[in-house]
């Protein structure tokens, strides 16, 4: 130990190996480098993006000022024309959009009133059926009262004159020619309504049958007349036909245009007053002459106007609760012409008369003139 100075102290030689210990610890480790330097590497490359970045927010805000540059550099014209395209553009688009939004609400709107139409339209027809049905039972049921009607009352009437008829025969054998006449014009009021209610029944089931031949309609028309004559001056009632020098020949069944005009004028007598007048009458009409006209005119009480509508239905009658008929004459009339074919129809004024018309068609290959009466 050198002269002069203390020897150290125990506790100072202690820091010194404690410092020197210390200081060994400190010294780098090879793991501890690798982490700073990829700590390094990091901040590099962060760096790096972080340059990028702001040299590409550099170059847009650079092209967007020369955009403006360019943009300032146009006319106020030229600006103003594009937004005008612009708003042309816009204004096309909203109208399409419109236009295809009004397309659909139409669409839509049509379906809706097809769906009601046909809705409405069945409905319609489920109430003409329901009305239909309803009609036809009421008819049904009227035919049925009315028929009960002419069992009870039209057939018991002349059945009652025939048997008082055989009474008095029996009885007073002295007038046997007016009893006899009483019964036979009693039983042939029975056979024509039991042979009408029959000819319905025909023509309800399709069953009418026609017999077509050539006949000259004056011929018919004198025929049915005479028939008719002996019944119309009974009554003080003058029945004509009236002469024409030709009508023509038509292709019908005989019988029963003979039978239409038996009903007319029949008719005609019931409702014509005493010393009224019936003609009967025939013409040639429709397109080039190619039918013929029958008319049966009366001079009696004439046909209400809402009766015209329905007189040639079944069971119809000019007066309510009129018994000098069944209702089927002119009916049975009507289904007859329009067999031939041909049309039937009246014109009617009250108290001045009526006058029935029917025509039959001039058929090809028997169209000649009739002889002179």
């Amino acid at each position: 130990m050198a002269p002069g100075k203390d020897p150290p102290r125990q506790s100072e030689k202690t820091e010194g190996s404690r410092y020197a210990g210390r200081v060994k610890t400190d010294e780098p480790r090879d793991s501890d480098l690798d982490l700073e330097h990829q700590a390094d590497l990091n901040r590099d490359a962060e760096r790096a993006e972080a340059d990028k970045t702001k040299l590409q927010s550099r170059s847009d805000s650079d092209a967007s000022r020369d955009l403006g540059r360019a943009d300032m550099g146009r006319s106020r014209a030229e600006r103003q024309a594009a937004r005008d395209e612009r708003l042309r553009v816009e204004r096309e688009i909203t109208d399409e959009a419109i236009k295809a939004e009004r397309l659909r609400a139409d669409a839509a709107t049509e379906r809706e009133r097809s769906d009601y139409q046909a809705s409405a339209k069945s409905s319609a027809e489920s109430l003409s059926q329901e009305q239909e049905r309803h009609q036809k039972t009421k008819a049904a049921l009227t035919t049925r009262e009315e028929f009960l009607a002419i069992v009870s009352h039209d057939l018991r009437n002349p059945l009652n004159h025939i048997s008082m008829a055989v009474q008095n025969l029996l009885e007073e054998p002295e007038d046997t020619k007016e009893l006899a006449s009483s019964i036979n014009r009693s039983a042939g009021e029975m056979l024509r309504l039991i042979e009408d209610l029959l000819e319905v029944e025909r023509i309800a089931l399709g069953k009418l049958t026609l017999h077509y031949e050539e006949h000259d309609v004056s011929e018919i028309i004198k025929q049915a007349v005479e028939e008719l004559q002996g019944v119309a001056a009974s009554k003080g009632i003058t029945l004509e036909a009236e002469p024409q020098d030709v009508c023509g020949y038509v292709v019908c069944d005989r019988s029963r245009v003979m039978q239409v005009l038996s009903n007319l004028v029949g008719n005609a007598i019931k409702f014509t007053p005493a010393k009224g007048q019936i003609c009967v009458s025939c013409q040639r009409t429709g397109p080039e002459g190619k039918e013929v006209q029958v008319s049966v005119s009366d001079t009696g009480e004439g046909i209400a106007p809402e009766k015209i509508k329905t007189i040639f239905e079944r069971f119809s009658q000019i007066h309510n609760q009129d018994r000098r008929g069944i209702g089927l004459g002119l009916y049975i009339a009507k289904m007859m012409v329009e067999e031939h074919p041909g049309r039937i129809w009246v014109e009617s004024k009250l108290g001045e008369g009526s006058t029935f018309h029917f025509t039959l068609p001039l058929r090809p290959g028997a169209i000649r003139e009739a002889k002179p009466q």
